[in-house]
C-alpha cells in the first residue's frame, strides 16, 4: 500500500470510530482546527478538508436551541430530505443515519433516546418534488433540525431555483422554529448545483456544508481517489458516506463552538425567484377524493407512490377529474418502462376558464417507476380549479397513473 493509500486507508477506516467516543449529551466542543499549509498525515489531510466542507455557518440561532433541548431531554426531531444520496438505499451506512447517531451520541440526554430521526430522501427526484412533497415528507413530523440536499439531482432552471426556495422559506417559517441545513454534494465529473444554491443560502443566512468541496480538496491533494469514495458515479458508499457524515460531525462541533446569535435569523421579505411552490399540499388517494373517478381505479405502483390513481388498459377514458382552490397546480406521474403506457392527457380549467392542455409520456424505456413533476399551471392569485386527466386522443388503449396531485396556496 503506498503512501496516499494508506492515508485514506486510516482516513475512512476512523471516521465512524471518532463519532461514537463522544457521547453522554455533556460533552464540551473540541477545540478550533486551524489550516495546515502542508499536510503530510490522515489528520492533517482531513483537518483541512473539514474546514472547506464549512461553507458556512449561518445564523446558528435555532440549530444551538436544538443542542440545548437535546442536552436537556426533550425530544429533537432531525429529518433529512434528498435524492438518492440521502435516501442510502435504507442502509444504516448512510450518510443521514451516520450524522443522525453522531448528534444523537453527542447531544442527546442518556442513551440519546430523545433524538429521533427521519430519512424522507428518494431516489431520482429533485428539489421540484421535494417542495410539493415537503409538507408531508418534513413539516409532518414536527422537525427541530432538517437537511436539504439536491445539488447533484437539480438542473439551473428557474422552477428548480424557485422550489429549492420555497423549501427553505416553508422550513423558516414553519411553527417549529427548526434549523436548516442544507448539504451540498457532487458527481464524479465534478458536476453540482452548488453555485446558485449557495447564494439562496447566503440570502437566508442559514448554514451550508459542502462535501463536495470537501472531498474535491482530497481529490487534488491526491489523498483520495474518487473509487475510495464511491463505487459508482455519484453514491457515496460506506466509507465515503463516513467522510460526508465527518464533515456533518466538525459543521456541529463548530456550531457547538461558536456564541448563540443574540436573534433568531431573519427571513427576508424578499423572494430570489417566484413564489410558485411556496406552501404546497399534496393530493393523494388516502385523504383527498376526487370530483369525478372516471375509469380510473384507486391504486398506483410508483416508485415510493403506491397511493395515486390507475387507468388499466382494457378500460374506457372517462376522466379522473379534481376540484380545489389554490395558485399553482402540479401533477406528479411515473416514468414506467413498460411500453402499455401511454400518454397522461390534462385539461386544466382555472377559474372557469380553459386555459391549457397538457401532456406528459408515462413512458420512457429504462423507466424504473420513479415519480416526474408535471406542472399544469402557475398563479400568483388563487383561482378555482378542474382538472381533467384523460388519455390521449386515439390512443385510449393503454396504461396510465396519477401519483398525486398537488397545488399551492
Amino acid at each position: 500500500m503506498n503512501v496516499k493509500k494508506f492515508i485514506v486507508y486510516l482516513l475512512t477506516a476512523t471516521l465512524s470510530m471518532g463519532m461514537l467516543t463522544a457521547c453522554g449529551g455533556g460533552s464540551s466542543p473540541d477545540a478550533a482546527l486551524e489550516w495546515i499549509d502542508k499536510p503530510s498525515s490522515r489528520d492533517e489531510y482531513m483537518n483541512n478538508a473539514k474546514i472547506k466542507s464549512l461553507t458556512s455557518l449561518g445564523n446558528t440561532y435555532r440549530l444551538k436551541k436544538a443542542i440545548e433541548k437535546a442536552r436537556n431531554g426533550e425530544d429533537v426531531n432531525i429529518v433529512y430530505i434528498g435524492g438518492s444520496i440521502t435516501e442510502g438505499d435504507g442502509l444504516e451506512t448512510c450518510y443521514a443515519n451516520r450524522s443522525y447517531l453522531g448528534f444523537k451520541e453527542t447531544y442527546g440526554k442518556g442513551n440519546g433516546d430523545n433524538v429521533h430521526y427521519f430519512n424522507s430522501g428518494i431516489s431520482g427526484t429533485p428539489s421540484n418534488l421535494g417542495a410539493l412533497r415537503f409538507e408531508k415528507d418534513v413539516l409532518d413530523h414536527q422537525p427541530d433540525i432538517i437537511f436539504i440536499e439536491f445539488a447533484v439531482n437539480d438542473g439551473d432552471d428557474d422552477d428548480t431555483r424557485a422550489a429549492f426556495e420555497a423549501m427553505i422559506r416553508d422550513a423558516l417559517d414553519y411553527e417549529t422554529k427548526p434549523a436548516v441545513i442544507l448539504l451540498f454534494a457532487r458527481m464524479e465529473a465534478g458536476w453540482t448545483s452548488q453555485a446558485w444554491k449557495k447564494e439562496i443560502g447566503a440570502h437566508y443566512d442559514v448554514p451550508m456544508i459542502s462535501y463536495a468541496d470537501g472531498i474535491t480538496y482530497l481529490f487534488d491533494e491526491g489523498a483520495m481517489q474518487w473509487s475510495e469514495f464511491s463505487s459508482d458515479y455519484t453514491h457515496p458508499h460506506a466509507e465515503g458516506n463516513a467522510v460526508v457524515a465527518d464533515f456533518i460531525s466538525y459543521f456541529y462541533n463548530e456550531v457547538d463552538r461558536a456564541e448563540a446569535p443574540e436573534a433568531d435569523v431573519t427571513v427576508p421579505d424578499d423572494w430570489m425567484y417566484p413564489q410558485y411552490f411556496y406552501n404546497a399540499h399534496m393530493l393523494e388517494r388516502s385523504y383527498a377524493e376526487p370530483a369525478d373517478i372516471g375509469s380510473w381505479r384507486k391504486s398506483s405502483t410508483g416508485f415510493h407512490y403506491s397511493d395515486g390513481w390507475t387507468k388499466m388498459f382494457d378500460e374506457s377514458n372517462d376522466p379522473l377529474v379534481f376540484e380545489f382552490e389554490g395558485k399553482s397546480a402540479y401533477v406528479i406521474y411515473p416514468d414506467s418502462g413498460t411500453n402499455s403506457f401511454g400518454k397522461l392527457v390534462c385539461d386544466i380549467y382555472f377559474n372557469d376558464e380553459r386555459v391549457g392542455t397538457k401532456t406528459f409520456n408515462e413512458y420512457e424505456q429504462g423507466g424504473w417507476n420513479c415519480p416526474y413533476v408535471g406542472v399544469l399551471h402557475h398563479s400568483f392569485n388563487a383561482g378555482k380549479y378542474r382538472l381533467e386527466f384523460h388519455a390521449e386522443a386515439g390512443n385510449e388503449r393503454c396504461d396510465l397513473q396519477v401519483l398525486a396531485v398537488a397545488y399551492t396556496d
